[in-house]
C-alpha cells in the first residue's frame, strides 16, 4: 500500500480539490482508498459531505496516541459512497498547539495508522497549507508528495524550495523513504496566454517533476465541493473529472513502478 500527501505551502491552489479526487479516481478504479483530512478547516471532510461539526474527528485518535491509550476505536472512520474518510475539524488546531511540547510529536499520525494501513492500497492525506507539526507528521506518515501547483501564478514556486527543503529534511531526519512523487499544474485556462506561459515556465524548472496531466480550470469542480460530492459525481464526463482520472493513471504509474 502507498501514503501519498498532497501538500502545498500556498492556498487557493487546488490541494483539496485534489486530494478529494484523486481518492475518488483510485476508488473508480477499485481500489481500496481513506483519505485523510489533516487540515483544520476540514474542508476535505465538507467536500465529501460530512457534517464535521457534530462528529468524531482525527483528533480523538491523535489525543488518544499523545495520552498513551489510543486504541482502533479511537479512529473515527466515515464511509461515503466510494471511499472512506478521516475527518477533521477547528479542533484540530489546538491539538497543533499541544503537539509542540510532545514527545515523539512528528509520528503521531504515523502510529495512528499503522494499525489500519493494511487495509487499504491507498492512503491519502490532505494537510493544511503551511510546514509545521501537521504537515511534518503527514510527510513522517507518507511514502510519497504530490505538490498541486496554480496554473495562474508567477510566483507558484516562490515557496517551493522551503517545502522541498521541509521534505528533505524529514527524509534525511526522520522517514529516509519519503518521495516527492511530482507536482501538478492546477486551474489551468487554456484560453489564457499568460496560464501557458507560466505553465510552460514552472515545466522546463529544474527543480520540478511535473505530471503530464493539467487540471483545469472548471466551474463544475467548485459547485461539487459546495455540494459535497466528487467531480467524478458531479460532472462525470467533464474536462475536470478526466483530468483527474490522467492524474490518477499516471500516479499509479508512478507508484507501481517503484
Amino acid at each position: 500500500m502507498k501514503i501519498i500527501s498532497v501538500t502545498t505551502q500556498k492556498g487557493g491552489v487546488g490541494k483539496t480539490t485534489s486530494a478529494i479526487n484523486i481518492s475518488a479516481a483510485l476508488a473508480e478504479k477499485g481500489k481500496k482508498v481513506l483519505l485523510v483530512d489533516l487540515d483544520p478547516q476540514g474542508n476535505a471532510s465538507i467536500g465529501c459531505g460530512i457534517d464535521n461539526r457534530g462528529t468524531d474527528t482525527i483528533v480523538r485518535a491523535m489525543q488518544a496516541d499523545i495520552n498513551g491509550n489510543f486504541n482502533l476505536n479511537d479512529l473515527a472512520i466515515t464511509k461515503t459512497k466510494k471511499f472512506a474518510v478521516l475527518p477533521s475539524n477547528i479542533e484540530l488546531s489546538n491539538l497543533e498547539l499541544i503537539l509542540v511540547s510532545v514527545i515523539g510529536r512528528e509520528g503521531v499520525l504515523k502510529r495512528i495508522l499503522e494499525p489500519i494501513k493494511d487495509q487499504y492500497d491507498y492512503i491519502i492525506i490532505d494537510t493544511l497549507p503551511s510546514l509545521g507539526i501537521l504537515t511534518v507528521n503527514a510527510f513522517t506518515a507518507s511514502d510519497y508528495v504530490i505538490v498541486p501547483i496554480l496554473a495562474k501564478d508567477y510566483y507558484s514556486l516562490q515557496g517551493y524550495d522551503a517545502l522541498m527543503q521541509s521534505v528533505e529534511l524529514t527524509k534525511r531526519c526522520i522517514n529516509p523513504n519519503l518521495k516527492v512523487l511530482g507536482e501538478v499544474i492546477t486551474m489551468y485556462d487554456g484560453r489564457n496566454k499568460n496560464d501557458h506561459i507560466i505553465s510552460e515556465t514552472i515545466r522546463t524548472d529544474e527543480r520540478t517533476n511535473l505530471f503530464n496531466t493539467v487540471i483545469p480550470l472548471s466551474t463544475k469542480a467548485a459547485e461539487a465541493t459546495r455540494m459535497g460530492k466528487t467531480i467524478l459525481e458531479h460532472d462525470s464526463n467533464g474536462k475536470a473529472a478526466m483530468a483527474y482520472r490522467n492524474l490518477t493513471d499516471e500516479i499509479l504509474m508512478r507508484t507501481e513502478e517503484e
